[in-house]
């Protein structure tokens, strides 16, 4: 192998392993917040986590010394119940002080249980669901009017696709030829009350967008070198193509925690003593080995 291919593939292994290392620190800091302040919801935070990283640490043109950057790309958190994720990824890039997310659900803090405009670097309040998309298509449309190249990245949750706003949205992207919008599906298959296709069957995610003029891409949202692949892509596109643009990142509720994964009892949980000494255990082990591609279902 010549030295240069060489160099270049250590490089990769050594920025991915550095990449794992730091998510799975991600995903202790989360759990230490929720059992800290006694609230917020773990199983989505837990999904994100990748999503997140790839985004602000791979992708987004964002500053943290200028979050008002006129030629900055939005960001919104739609799916606000990963807020605690969004936090600690925020703290570590420099949007938030260190030590901030003690601060998490502390009377008078800005962190409350989902993101607020009071942030630095967050564009919409989050709470109720829904919104997200239609907010996106707002920031799309002003960059588009008044020719400004920054993309617009929307994170929504697959069981907020039960509302219909999501889907009037997903006509007028279209319909107004955003492709600078980018939307992010988390597909974990759960929320509150079970299993999306029990609750109210979304399959087939991938063609209804396709029936709505979007362009679509899949990915197994645990690999952060796929999500980048497919946000460069989404980037790329944003100059060549007349349509919106949409991510579906496949993902498992509560990654990393055996007994949190895929359970929807702990969309909204605070893990016990023992759950939480479990779940430390667990995550200071978690290696490479447990991180096989994810099967499209």
């Amino acid at each position: 192998m010549p030295a240069e291919k060489a160099t270049k593939l250590s490089s990769a292994s050594k920025m991915h392993r550095e990449d794992e290392f730091l998510c799975n620190s991600l995903r202790a800091r989360t759990l230490s917040t929720i059992r800290n302040a006694g609230g917020g919801h773990i199983g989505s935070s837990l999904s994100l986590i990748e999503i997140l990283y790839s985004l602000f640490f791979r992708f987004l043109h964002v500053d943290p010394l200028k979050p008002d950057d006129p030629n900055r790309d939005r960001f919104i958190l739609s799916s606000c119940q990963g807020a605690v994720a969004l936090f600690g990824i925020m703290e570590h890039r420099g949007f938030l002080p260190p030590f901030s997310l003690e601060r998490f659900l502390v009377r008078g803090s800005e962190l409350t249980m989902f993101p607020t405009i009071s942030i630095p670097g967050v564009e919409m309040t989050g709470g109720s669901l829904g919104h997200g998309i239609a907010f996106g298509i707002g920031a799309a449309l002003h960059a588009k009017s008044f020719g400004q190249s920054y993309l617009t990245v929307v994170v929504i949750g697959d069981g907020e696709m039960n509302e219909g706003s999501i889907w009037e949205a997903a006509l007028a992207g279209r319909h107004l030829k955003l492709s600078n919008l980018l939307v992010i599906v988390n597909r974990n298959r759960l929320q509150v009350d079970g299993p999306t296709e029990t609750v109210m069957a979304l399959e087939p995610v991938a063609e209804k967008w396709k029936s709505f003029g979007w362009n679509v891409q899949e990915v197994d949202g645990h690999s952060i070198s796929e999500i980048v692949r497919a946000l460069n892509l989404a980037r790329s596109n944003a100059e060549t193509s007349a349509s919106p643009q949409i991510l579906i990142a496949h993902t498992i509720k509560g990654r990393g925690i055996s007994f949190m994964e895929n359970s929807a009892d702990w969309h909204y949980r605070v893990p016990s003593e023992t759950e939480y000494s479990l779940a430390l255990k667990e995550l200071e082990t978690f290696r490479s080995t447990r991180l096989e591609p994810l099967q499209f279902r």
